[in-house]
């Protein structure tokens, strides 16, 4: 598991800090207080879970799409240098069956940052029993020195930093 690479303050000594924006704006929640197993031992690695009203997931940077899971109703992109991130809207959503996931994209494809990545009909699965949380995890941080979540408690999607990678 890879939540050891999560920080609480920035590493004494290490070549660049990178930033990555938010996906959603929302409050920020630490991954260790989400409602998932899997999620709360950093199966999918360290990264940052937001309380959301938004129904919008943009790109937190320039990307490119490498899967789209309706049935998850979430989507994996790569960065130009290397970085892997899933972002997933709600928990335990198999059984929707990927109802009112919305996405323009197709594997494969370039985006920019701040595009709009999918969106979700957020009061529908609110009804649906779904929380309205988005989780954005890093899938490959282990050549990381760490990853710093945001001391905001809350952030604006597209413009404030989320999470502060280290190398």
């Amino acid at each position: 598991m890879l939540i050891e690479k999560q920080l609480t303050a920035p590493p004494e000594q290490f070549k660049k800090a990178i930033p990555v924006a938010s996906p959603v704006s929302g409050q920020c929640v630490l991954l260790q207080h989400v409602n998932d197993d899997l999620i709360n031992v950093g199966a999918w690695g360290p990264g940052l879970a937001l309380v959301t009203a938004s129904s919008k997931v943009v790109s937190p940077f320039n990307a490119t799409v490498i899967k789209i899971d309706p049935l998850d109703y979430s989507i994996e992109i790569k960065s130009s240098f290397g970085l892997k991130c899933r972002i997933k809207y709600g928990l335990h959503t198999q059984m929707l069956c990927g109802a009112q996931f919305l996405t323009p994209l197709k594997q494969g494809q370039q985006i920019k940052a701040g595009a709009m990545l999918f969106s979700v009909n957020s009061a529908w699965l609110k009804q649906q029993g779904v929380e309205n949380i988005c989780i954005m995890t890093l899938l490959n941080a282990k050549a990381l020195l760490g990853v710093l979540p945001t001391h905001q408690k809350f952030v604006d999607a597209g413009s404030d930093t989320l999470l502060t990678l280290y190398i």
